[in-house]
């Protein structure tokens, strides 16, 4: 489990790779508060560090929500923290193992040209990215798209989307409603746990 002392590290101190910061001070005031003083004569920073649970919503079972190129998309999570985090994966069978394949054939070709004058293989979850994702709730809260990950090495079918902002506590219900060009539409609820929202 990441501690606070994790978090302070990785927002202050440079990787080897970034340039020096200014000079400047970090103090712990209390448990999530930090007092940064970049030695700016108008002022100081006052930085609150809050640790936000991750709660994954109930599936049973990943539900099917689109086909792009023959392989049957899947939404395997949703988790809930200070953002929306949807995640899709193919449904594992033939269509997925042969996407792989053909995947790993076209890179290992790539790979062999001397000249790399054309751009690499779309990987495998790059064509979930055509399936289009709404996400709404009971209470009409807007909610944004704000990041795409695609997974990496032993997860090249994974695609996760944030959103934002997080459910507000009134909210009881989400749903997410996925378009993909090769499916028909598809729409799920999913109950939200009663929780004290601390988000502004």
């Amino acid at each position: 489990m990441t501690d606070l002392d994790d978090v302070v590290r990785a927002l202050f101190q440079p990787s080897d790779s970034e340039p020096a910061p200014r000079v400047r001070s970090v103090e712990r005031i209390s448990d999530g508060a930090l007092h940064v003083d970049y030695h700016d004569p108008g002022h100081v920073y006052l930085v609150t560090v809050r640790r936000v649970p991750r709660i994954r919503l109930p599936l049973e079972r990943p539900v099917p929500v689109g086909v792009v190129g023959g392989v049957q998309a899947e939404l395997v999570q949703v988790s809930v923290a200070n953002h929306i985090e949807v995640t899709l994966d193919a449904e594992p069978g033939p269509a997925r193992e042969t996407s792989l394949r053909d995947y790993l054939s076209s890179y290992g070709q790539w790979e062999e040209r001397t000249a790399h004058a054309t751009p690499p293989p779309q990987w495998p979850a790059e064509q979930f990215r055509r399936i289009a994702v709404e996400v709404s709730d009971d209470v009409d809260t807007p909610y944004r798209l704000v990041s795409g990950q695609l997974g990496g090495t032993g997860s090249e079918s994974t695609v996760q989307w944030g959103f934002r902002p997080p459910p507000p506590a009134a909210a009881r219900r989400l749903t997410l409603t996925f378009t993909s060009p090769d499916g028909p539409l598809a729409k799920i609820d999913l109950p939200l746990p009663l929780y004290e929202s601390e988000h502004p």
